[in-house]
């Protein structure tokens, strides 16, 4: 699926058309988003444009309002995947905090 994906302590990373994208794990959602940098020293920030995981939903969230995603099986099909082929072992807390995000 993806070469090489970096699980951190609240989520993971992979590189992805020449961009980091993160999945970070919060006590209310899953967070994938594209990790921005800047050239001042503020460190790197999300993206604007992101998608929210919570309760087995997925939902669009963007600077002119949030929408759940009609069709969001292969997203969570593919979140399901990571989660048992790579994080599973590497982190069994994130590995249950992803389980609860996406209902399985």
């Amino acid at each position: 699926m993806y070469k090489r994906i970096e699980i951190r302590k609240d989520g993971l990373g992979f590189c992805y058309q020449g961009s980091w994208i993160s999945i970070a794990a919060t006590d209310d959602s899953l967070i994938i988003a594209e990790e921005v940098s800047y050239e001042v020293a503020i460190g790197s920030q999300f993206s604007k444009i992101r998608l929210l995981v919570k309760n087995g939903k997925v939902y669009a969230e963007t600077p002119l309002g949030t929408s759940e995603l009609k069709d969001p099986s292969q997203i969570l099909e593919n979140l399901k995947k990571i989660n048992e082929e790579v994080v599973k072992t590497k982190n069994t807390e994130l590995y249950e905090k992803i389980k609860k995000h996406i209902s399985y």
